[in-house]
């Protein structure tokens, strides 16, 4: 049977916060591939029970309104009922769990979206997997080998011990479930720039948090001061607690993760007036939120901003300019790559698939081929690096007037998707065929990149 894996689609509430990108395009993608019938595997982050105004608290009642409300969106009611279709043709159907939409391991949860299928009788071919221990499945002789990615993430690392099982049975460990350390990020910081300060871009400089809160900074200093203020002194003390000089928010709290950007701050070519303006701007105990407060000159806001961007332009490894919707370099860093390896090597694997960091990825190695599928979400077409002061601060200022990213006001902060998807087929004589393809509005889905992998690679 082939196989579509697919990652990181975050269907959402159609609220303002969603950041799914993909329209009714996932549908058409499913409906394109009902015969022969296929396996459809959702790698992670499938829905995202985070772009919402609820407290992150995990409640079978809240997260039951969740669902229905995610299924209720048309984008996401229409990529179910195309794969209850799909299922219906005899395809199958496999959920993995990420960190966006841990609230699947609840049944009462899981019944929502099945009834978004509308075919009752195959329903129960959409099997609900948590994210705990990866997917190895052969093809061909081949092993290829699925995981979200969180796993190597100290961020996002879900605690699955304290989750119900997906088959409704009690925890492995006793103790209440606690969010990663990015979901609360999210909700306390991310979220509130969006729904309170119109900055939407913050939420899609993802998965580099550190990129995004000093990009925020920089465009407007004083939002993220406040938004800051309304979270916890928890979150701003690990913030900065790096930076030479740290801020004592809260000198009793107790160290938990190191968040870093205090080091990045030291990164950035700053005068001692320009940290001490900083300093006051991000103090919730020493800024004003009336006229006369402290605000950062323009000249300090280029530094931030270059610094932000630079981030996650490397995250990213963005080919703005001429490369159009694919604008992603598909080379992985060798960290990536290192990790391919060791699962590869601990699991017998000939393939490893991942997804988590929104950036597809595609490596023939030796001793493994590494793909990671992306992600269905909007993403920022970004200056190069090492571009010009000039380009950045041209940039800056765009992000300025057009925080909502509205389209038609797009010059230099532009928003661009990739809609990729892997594709896996056991070939005739043994082992097994990878792809990668982009699914094209209007087009279908093309192949960016292909390989046979044999057994024992």
């Amino acid at each position: 049977m082939k196989t579509l894996v697919i990652s990181d689609v975050h269907l959402g509430n159609a609220s303002g916060l969603d950041i799914y990108a993909g329209g009714g395009e996932l549908a058409a993608l499913l409906d394109a591939h009902h015969e022969p019938p296929v396996r459809v595997i959702f790698n992670g982050d499938t829905v995202d029970f985070l772009m919402n105004g609820d407290p992150l608290e995990l409640t079978v009642e809240r997260a039951v309104r969740q669902a229905e409300a995610i299924v209720a969106s048309p984008d996401a009611a229409a990529t179910f009922a195309a794969l209850g279709r799909l299922l219906s043709a005899g395809g199958e159907c496999i959920v993995r769990l990420g960190n966006h939409d841990i609230e699947l391991a609840l049944p009462e949860v899981q019944a929502v979206f099945r009834a978004a299928l509308q075919a009752d009788d195959v329903a129960s071919r959409m099997q609900f997997v948590f994210g705990d221990a990866p997917m190895v499945v052969s093809y061909g002789g081949a092993q290829v080998l699925i995981t979200h990615g969180d796993h190597c993430d100290p961020w996002n690392t879900v605690d699955y011990e304290r989750l119900p099982s997906a088959d409704g049975s009690a925890p492995r460990t006793s103790g209440r479930f606690a969010y990663p350390a990015g979901s609360r990020l999210v909700k306390t910081i991310l979220n509130p720039l969006k729904t309170e300060h119109r900055l939407r871009f913050s939420d899609l400089l993802k998965p580099d948090f550190q990129g995004a809160v000093l990009t925020a900074l920089a465009v407007e200093p004083a939002a993220v001061k406040e938004v800051f203020g309304m979270g916890t002194s928890r979150i701003m003390w690990q913030l900065f607690k790096d930076m030479r000089g740290g801020f004592a928010f809260d000198e009793g709290v107790e160290e938990q993760e190191d968040l870093g950007l205090g080091d990045l701050l030291e990164e950035i070519d700053l005068s001692p007036k320009e940290r001490g303006l900083l300093k006051a701007v991000v103090d919730p105990n020493r800024m004003s939120f009336g006229v006369g407060g402290p605000e950062l000159p323009l000249a300090t806001r280029r530094k931030l901003i270059r610094k932000g961007l630079e981030m996650y332009a490397r995250w990213h490894r963005t080919a703005a300019g001429d490369t159009g919707s694919k604008y992603f370099s598909l080379q992985p860093a060798p960290d990536e790559l290192g990790e391919a390896r060791r699962l590869a090597g601990k699991f017998g694997a000939d393939v490893v698939l991942m997804g988590h960091t929104h950036a597809a990825r595609w490596a023939e190695e030796q001793d493994v081929l590494y793909a990671n599928t992306g992600t269905w979400i909007w993403l920022m077409r970004l200056p190069a690096p090492d571009a010009s002061d000039e380009d950045w601060a041209n940039y800056l200022e765009e992000l300025d007037r057009n925080p909502t990213l509205e389209e038609n006001a797009q010059v230099h902060a532009r928003t661009e998707r990739l809609l990729t998807v892997v594709t896996l087929e056991p070939a005739l004589t043994g082992g097994v065929y990878v792809g990668m393809g982009e699914w094209v509005p209007g087009e279908g889905l093309t192949v960016l990149r292909e390989a046979r992998v044999q057994p024992g690679r």
